[in-house]
Order: structure tokens, then sequence, then C-alpha cells
């Protein structure tokens, strides 16, 4: 498997589910692998990184965010990179549109995580996304290459980077972007980076109500590298059957 898959699990889970969910992915040869990526709560990082350890698991650890100030200090309840990498996370979720929404990320936020992240030569996973009122209006080319343009603010180097196209239209709605308006987006995240960031491996994934049903079709779409699912990750013969593209 060469393609990335994302398990973004939001604020779900439970100590008795992370243990057994992640043995099971543990076990299986279709999600036993390091493109397949489960994005937990921080909480159950630790958990899920010793269950990995104890069994030689080869799937990676995400983290959903991270703070944006850096390694230590008086900055209650935020958790740091250096933290994170300590429990062997690879990848970082970072500017998904409900934490833009819901938690008013700045741009300048965004771009400190981002350095945070690469500092401690953690993955970002940078995520863009228009809404349907934006789309219809076809202003939707502007606004994604306005949210791809943070990407030039941040100070640190890119060797690699994941950039998820999550259209919020898509988001839990169950209605998915034809192959068309995947492709002509993923093309634009991967024409921006060949421009502006030419040293960075880029992987496009594409993410919005992923299923079982429709993941074998939209993972075949030439220009998609992966997906970053959501509610379908959260039960593992979904996951799995999305993991068997």
């Amino acid at each position: 498997m060469s393609k990335l898959i994302i398990a973004n699990w939001k604020m779900n889970g439970s100590v008795e589910q992370i243990e057994r969910d992640v043995s099971i992915y543990a076990k299986c040869i279709y999600t036993n692998n390091p493109s397949v990526i489960l994005a937990l709560p921080n909480i159950y990082l630790y958990i899920a990184s010793q269950i990995k350890n104890k069994l030689g698991a080869k799937f990676s650890l995400a983290a959903q965010d991270v703070s944006e100030f850096i390694n230590y200090g008086a900055y209650t309840g935020e958790i740091s990179a250096t933290m994170l990498k300590e429990l062997g996370t690879k990848y970082l979720i970072i500017g998904h549109s409900e934490r833009r929404a819901y938690l008013n990320e700045t741009e300048d936020s965004l771009v400190n995580k981002i350095d945070n992240a690469l500092n401690e030569k953690i993955t970002p996973v940078f995520c863009i996304g228009e809404s349907k009122s934006i789309r219809e209006n076809g202003k939707y080319i502007n606004f994604l290459d306005n949210q791809l343009r943070i990407l030039l603010q941040v100070k640190s180097s890119f060797d690699k980077l994941v950039i998820a196209y999550e259209p919020i239209w898509a988001i839990g709605t169950g209605v998915v972007p034809n192959g068309e308006q995947i492709c002509e987006v993923l093309k634009l995240i991967k024409a921006f980076v060949q421009n502006y960031l030419p040293h960075a491996k880029i992987t496009a994934l594409y993410g919005g109500s992923v299923s079982g049903v429709n993941a074998y079709e939209i993972l075949n779409l030439p220009e998609v590298d992966g997906v970053l699912v959501g509610g379908a990750s959260l039960k593992p013969d979904d996951f799995i059957s999305i993991c068997t593209y």
C-alpha cells in the first residue's frame, strides 16, 4: 500500500474502544502498514503507542492538533509538538475546517503550528476546503489558493507535506464531489506546491464522507494520493474495507 489512509477520530473514543480497535488494526494485514495513520485524541495517543510497540505494529500515529506555542511554558492546557513527538507521533492534522470554524484558528496560529511540527520532524497534514456557498458562487479556486498561501509564511523548510482537500459541504453530509471536481482541486494543490515549494514532496488527499462504499473509486482517481476518513474510521469493519482498496 502506497497511498495514505488517515483515520480522523475527532472527539470520539474511550479507553476500551482504543484498546480494542488499535489491537484489531495491529493484527490486520490491511491496516498494519505505515501508510495507515490513526489520528486519535491526544489523551489516547499514549495508549495507542504502547499497544503499537507491544504488538510490533507498523501503522503510524497522528495528532489532531498541536499548540501554537513552542516546546514548554506557562500555557495551561496546551500540548506541544515536542510532547507529541515523544509519543511517536509522525503526522499532525493542522487547519481542519472544524477547528477554523469552532475554535477561531487564525492564519498566524496555523503558521506557528506548522513550524512547530516541522521543527520536530513531524509531517503536517494541512487541510483546506470551501463552503457550499463559495463553491456555488464559483469562487472556490481563489478561496483555496488563498488558503494554500498560508504555507508561504512558514519559516521552516518543507521536506514533505500532506495537504488534504476537505470541502466543507461534503464533511459528514454523505455528499461527495465527483471525480472531476476532486481531481481539479488536487491538481491545483500539486501545481501550487511545485511552483512555490518545489523541494517539498507533496501528498494530496481527499476527505469528506469517505466510506467503504466510495473509497475504491476515490482512491483510484489519478490525482488522489490518499484519503482523510472521518466517521467511517470509528468502525473497524468500514475502515478496514477502505484500506483494502
